[in-house]
């Protein structure tokens, strides 16, 4: 009996569409706030660190609870007779006032107020027509000066270190409850459970499932309030913006890793970013990992 040629062009055209679309494994999605507050339902730590002026230090000289704090006590006033992340806002400082002697670069950062920049980044820029990470967005107004200031690179996370340093305290306030904003937030949400690499690991893998387990020499930290610190000071890597993180990351968990300023990059800053709302920045910080 002949196969009919309906059917056999619906099995073609289904297989030609399963080639287009790779397939892809998921942890289990779990809901999350995007406010920082979220975490009351995720690891149970939030009570220890959810006020950055009243932590517990003895928890931090305690390997066994440390993680508990989320690492919130590396963060400012902490000062190991001043780390690097001190040096790096001082660069920062002097280049973004070589660049801005005009004032054509705060201009083009869109800041109305440096003071409040960082807190609203990830946004919607009209300019580039996509939503942008504070990082990209150095790089391109540096661009407009015939400045390069990759995006990953030390000078770039500098300017972008200073800038979040004149905002301390003030609490990351990013709205994804709609348009552009909502959509890399969702699409964030996705990547940060999608298995890949050569272990088949997703983000919340390690920080959404196995919070408060070691993972070699480390005890894993909720995602929750992470965003409020970078650029942050490694003592591995010196200085890492946070799509910088996530290249390390990849690479830790056999995964190809992008490029800083690419578009699932930002997808996934702004979702980390929107489960820090409501958490004050706190540069220059420091982190062993």
């Amino acid at each position: 009996m002949k196969t009919p040629f309906f059917l056999l062009a619906t099995f073609l055209a289904s297989a030609s569409f399963a080639q287009e679309i790779p397939y892809r494994e998921y942890e289990p999605f779990d809901q999350y706030e995007p406010l920082v507050s979220g975490d009351l339902k995720l690891s149970g730590t939030y009570q220890y660190w959810k006020d950055p002026a009243n932590l517990d230090f003895r928890m931090a000289g305690n390997p066994d609870e440390n993680w508990k704090l989320n690492w919130k006590f590396m963060d400012p006033p902490f000062n190991q007779a001043v780390h690097g992340g001190h040096f790096a806002v001082d660069r920062g400082e002097r280049l973004f006032k070589q660049l801005n002697a005009r004032g054509s670069f705060a201009n083009c950062l869109g800041a109305d107020k440096l003071q409040q920049m960082r807190a609203g980044y990830p946004r919607w820029r009209a300019d580039l027509k996509h939503v942008a990470g504070l990082e990209e967005v150095i790089e391109h107004c540096g661009a407009q000066q015939g400045r390069v200031l990759q995006n990953g690179s030390y000078d770039n996370s500098a300017i972008s270190v200073y800038l979040a340093s004149l905002g301390n305290g003030q609490p990351i306030n990013i709205d994804v409850s709609q348009g552009p904003m909502n959509e890399a937030f969702e699409r964030g949400r996705r990547l940060f459970h999608t298995k890949a690499g050569a272990f088949n690991f997703a983000c919340s893998s390690c920080h959404t499932h196995n919070i408060g387990r070691r993972l070699r020499g480390n005890v894993i930290t909720t995602i929750y309030g992470d965003a409020a610190h970078y650029p942050v000071y490694r003592t591995q890597y010196m200085l890492q913006s946070l799509q910088l993180r996530f290249t390390e990351c990849n690479l830790d968990t056999r995964t190809q890793p992008l490029l800083p300023g690419s578009r699932p990059y930002t997808d996934l800053e702004v979702f980390v970013t929107a489960l820090t709302n409501g958490y004050p920045i706190s540069v220059p910080a420091e982190r062993d990992w």
